[in-house]
């Protein structure tokens, strides 16, 4: 008798970001869900430093976000995944860039791997209510025309 084992993998699907803490630049603990269930439209960016098309991203987004802000009460989140030696270069980068957006550290990857995230950027759109509602991974040409779009069809 042969028997034959079939593995399924399963991913972990998320409705709302896991309950896990991230910290700002500064140190501080903050709960990634709690933060994310504040009554807000909000987009969701991991990245690091050393990922050329996660720059390209928050970039671009740049040159939306007040627009995005403006007409849809839109806050984006930046949550870089350098880890603690590199962590002061995602801070510098930033500033340097004047990017107007939240930023988060996930040093450890806690967020990230709860996520089951493979490749970054990875962004996630979340509704009013916390639930994702749309992710992408990867950059490219169009990216915000299409969040603009998922973001128009939530908005309240």
């Amino acid at each position: 008798m042969i028997f034959v084992f079939l593995t399924i993998a399963s991913a972990t699907f998320f409705n709302t970001l896991p309950s896990v803490d991230v910290k700002t630049f500064e140190g501080d603990a903050v709960n990634i869900k709690d933060y994310t269930s504040n009554g807000k439209i909000q987009l969701v960016s991991l990245w690091a430093t050393w990922c050329g098309p996660c720059k390209v991203e928050l970039n671009a987004l740049q040159k939306v976000e007040a627009d995005w802000k403006e007409k849809y009460d839109v806050e984006i989140i930046a949550i870089t995944l350098d880890n603690a030696r590199s962590l002061k270069r995602a801070e510098s980068l930033a500033k340097k860039q004047a990017w107007p957006y939240t930023f988060f550290t996930d040093t450890e990857g806690i967020l990230a791997g709860n996520l089951g995230v493979r490749g970054i950027p990875y962004s996630m759109l979340i509704d009013q209510d916390g639930n994702i509602v749309s992710t992408s991974e990867g950059y490219y040409t169009g990216y915000e025309v299409e969040m603009e779009e998922k973001i128009k069809a939530i908005v309240k």
